[in-house]
């Protein structure tokens, strides 16, 4: 696995489903490795060498927004 971690807060999740779209939407995008997320803080955690760019349009094409901290 490699070491690279990025973390994202996404807004709209508010349940588990949520959770486990994300989840699946985003472990398609190439260059991920695992994935983390957590709907009680809303953070997103890609492990890997995913593009940007990628992961945040895997997630708004399910109606969530990547808001920045």
């Amino acid at each position: 696995m490699t070491n690279a971690t990025t973390t994202y807060t996404v807004a709209g999740m508010t349940c588990n489903g949520c959770v486990n779209k994300v989840t699946n939407a985003v472990t398609d995008v190439p260059g991920v490795e695992d994935v983390d997320v957590d709907v009680s803080t809303g953070t997103l955690e890609i492990f890997g060498s995913a593009d940007d760019g990628a992961v945040r349009a895997a997630v708004a094409k399910l109606g969530y927004q990547i808001v920045e901290a």
